[in-house]
């Protein structure tokens, strides 16, 4: 071997010592999976963090998150006249009318009325009860003559009463209860029934949900 030869395996050798080296050095600093380990937590610290069209980071991993009933209104009320009481069973000072007020539905019995009841399914006492719920006034047939309601208070002429969404106020003329939610109602008196509102009664059935 002539001596050019023997330089230029020498100088490969060497090239091949510092490329070991210089690939070793790398391999220490990074680490096992160095690259990966990189994207994988700077995808993480992206996802959880944002940035806001003005530049400001927000944390997107907790910002609320709006509910499917929020901006939903509440259904608007008529509001409570002025100085109402709140009694759920009454007797009008005549003693011929009374009511009980509960949160679902009330009922009012009117003794010995003289009115002419609404048409509907016929039987000896309708007229002599009248219910309001959800579904509107309603007029049935009670199983008996109703009897004299004794030792409730007295709701005095000029005096309302409200319980939940229902208002009842008496008077000299006789009864009016209704609804504060959609204005269904109906005025009783011995000799008169009136009823008005969405859920007036047109025609009466016996309704087997009837709340008497």
């Amino acid at each position: 071997m002539d001596a050019i030869s023997k330089r230029w395996v020498i100088g490969l050798a060497t090239l091949n010592v510092v490329l070991f080296l210089i690939l070793a050095g790398l391999l220490l600093t990074r680490g096992p999976g160095g690259s990966e380990d990189e994207a994988s937590a700077s995808a993480s610290e992206s996802s959880e963090t944002a940035q806001t069209p003005d530049g400001e980071a927000s944390d997107s991993a907790s910002a609320p998150q709006p509910s499917a009933s929020e901006g939903e209104p509440e259904p608007e009320l008529a509001p409570i006249p002025d100085g109402a009481r709140d009694v759920a069973a009454f007797v009008l000072p005549s003693g011929k009318i009374s009511c009980d007020l509960q949160d679902s539905a009330l009922a009012c019995t009117i003794l010995n009325a003289t009115f002419e009841p609404p048409p509907g399914d016929g039987c000896e006492w309708r007229g002599q009860i009248v219910t309001l719920d959800a579904a509107g006034v309603f007029m049935p047939c009670p199983p008996q003559q109703p009897a004299a309601t004794e030792g409730l208070p007295s709701l005095n002429y000029g005096e309302s009463t409200a319980v939940g969404v229902w208002v009842c106020s008496s008077s000299e003329q006789g009864l009016e209860c209704y609804s504060r939610e959609d204005g269904t109602g109906f005025t009783l008196a011995r000799s008169s029934f009136t009823s008005y509102g969405p859920g007036r009664l047109t025609y009466t059935v016996n309704r087997p949900d009837s709340r008497i």
